[in-house]
């Protein structure tokens, strides 16, 4: 199964990450919940988005995301937390991120999806920046 941490567009597909993780789901788990994060249209201030750039110290990034899903995945108690963050040049809608839990049940996995989500924000080496219609850009801290 893939690790979860940074990885270069292209390289992390949707489908097979799905495909892998549900071939190997624990039999206690009674809720997957998924989250992804795509580049959208309108960024900061409202100006039209054009596409995304994501940049990473890939040791401390991976290290940080390992450490969130390990994290979670005891507080929760869950069977599984994965996080996939991918790095390169996004087009609009293109995803970005996967966050994966599985749990006994949605009260285990919901939050913790949350908690996963909010984390993955803050806590890795990982430098988002959107660049506008009239090419100009800014780093964006969320």
């Amino acid at each position: 199964m893939l690790e979860p941490g940074v990885y270069d567009k292209g390289e992390v597909k949707l489908p097979s990450v799905m495909s892998g993780l549900l071939s190997n789901l624990p039999i206690d788990a009674g809720a997957v919940m998924v989250f992804i994060g795509v580049a959208r249209e309108i960024g900061k201030d409202d100006k039209k988005v054009i596409r995304v750039e994501i940049e990473a110290y890939d040791e401390h990034a991976n290290r940080a995301i390992r450490k969130i899903c390990d994290e979670v995945r005891e507080k929760y108690k869950l069977s599984l937390a994965r996080i996939y963050h991918l790095k390169g040049s996004f087009k609009i809608g293109e995803p970005m991120v996967f966050v994966v839990v599985a749990g006994r049940s949605r009260r285990q996995a919901y939050p913790a999806l949350k908690e996963a989500i909010e984390r993955y924000k803050k806590e890795p080496a990982m430098w988002k920046k959107e660049v506008y219609i009239d090419e100009s850009w800014a780093w964006i801290k969320e």
